[in-house]
């Protein structure tokens, strides 16, 4: 059985954990998984082949930790998870070039314009593809009616986000702000009850989208059903040709009447990567498998996407004790 070694980022999270699962579950080949986090008590540690505590990124160790650790275990391919670890990669991808190692990030293109809010919106608008209107927070004038939405511009610089009513909430949030230069105001659109996700994919012979009526709890997404949107899919698939999509990026909307507006997207894996793997939606072993004519992993390329179907989210705990605790 062939074996791949594999370099997973930020594995504390529910991303990161959920990667590892679809890999470890692969029949065919043997993915040794090695695993980074700047936590060095998190829920993964013991479902990979090795766990190395790391630095943050803004640290000046990061790279040559990252180095170090491709060079001691033959790392062929790096799935940075985290956007600032993303943002990190696409800048130094010459380091890489001498390692033989594949690194799963979109273009630079579409890493720095879907990292930047107001650069999507600028880039859907060109598309002819509806969004919220956007505005700079230092050169917001009431432009938008209220509620508005106050956010970061940047997700790395914070994801706090704002529903604000009135002229006063405004100024109260604007007092608070440290950053004003870091974020945007966005119109608010549609209801938290028609907010959908979308997973585009897209490689030399194929692309595939996948989208979910969702339901957020805490931050995650607690009920997930499949539904056919042919509005966003003639949106997705204009996105991923104009842009040039290589790669899996995540796309959020609302529905309003009988459309959809845009309002974030995600140029990285998505935390409904193992739900939408479950429904035959494979973006991280297609693009895996799109370095090699062999095709690493064995999947049944004739199974198509399900068209219906839905997924919970349920709670477990895993338990540590003594000696298993001390070696990690």
């Amino acid at each position: 059985m062939k074996e791949i070694n594999i370099l997973i980022t930020a594995i504390g999270g529910d991303i990161g954990s959920n990667i590892i699962n679809i890999l470890n579950a692969q029949e065919g080949v043997k993915f040794n998984v090695y695993g980074t986090d700047i936590n060095e008590k998190n829920y993964s540690t013991d479902v990979v082949h090795k766990f190395y505590k790391v630095d943050r990124v803004s640290s000046k160790n990061y790279g040559k930790q990252i180095i170090n650790i491709i060079r001691e275990n033959s790392i062929e391919f790096i799935i940075p998870v985290a956007e600032m670890e993303i943002i990190w990669f696409n800048d130094n991808l010459n380091l890489f070039s001498e390692l033989n190692t594949h690194i799963l990030i979109n273009k630079a293109n579409i890493v720095k314009t879907f990292l930047n809010k107001l650069e999507t919106s600028k880039i859907l608008l060109s598309m002819k593809i509806k969004t919220p209107q956007t505005i700079e927070l230092n050169k917001f004038n009431e432009e938008i009616d209220y509620p508005i939405i106050i956010k970061s511009k940047f997700s790395i610089y914070g994801k706090d986000l704002y529903i604000v009513k009135n002229r006063q909430q405004l100024e109260n949030i604007k007092n608070t702000l440290k950053n004003y230069e870091h974020y945007i105001v966005q119109e608010y659109i549609g209801t938290i009850e028609d907010e959908y996700t979308t997973t585009v994919y897209k490689d030399k012979s194929s692309l595939e989208v996948i989208t979910f009526k969702r339901k957020l709890t805490g931050g995650m997404t607690s009920f997930a059903e499949i539904r056919d949107e042919k509005i966003l899919k003639n949106y997705e698939k204009i996105i991923a040709t104009k842009l040039d999509l290589y790669g899996s990026i995540n796309i959020q909307s609302r529905k309003v009447g009988n459309d959809f507006y845009i309002f974030e997207i995600n140029p990285r894996f998505s935390s409904t990567i193992y739900i939408r793997n479950n429904f035959n939606f494979h973006d991280l072993i297609w693009w895996i498998n799109s370095f090699n004519k062999e095709k690493l992993c064995k999947i049944d390329y004739s199974n198509k996407v399900e068209k219906s179907g839905y997924a919970i989210l349920g709670y477990k705990y895993k338990f540590f004790k003594g000696d298993d605790n001390e070696n990690r």
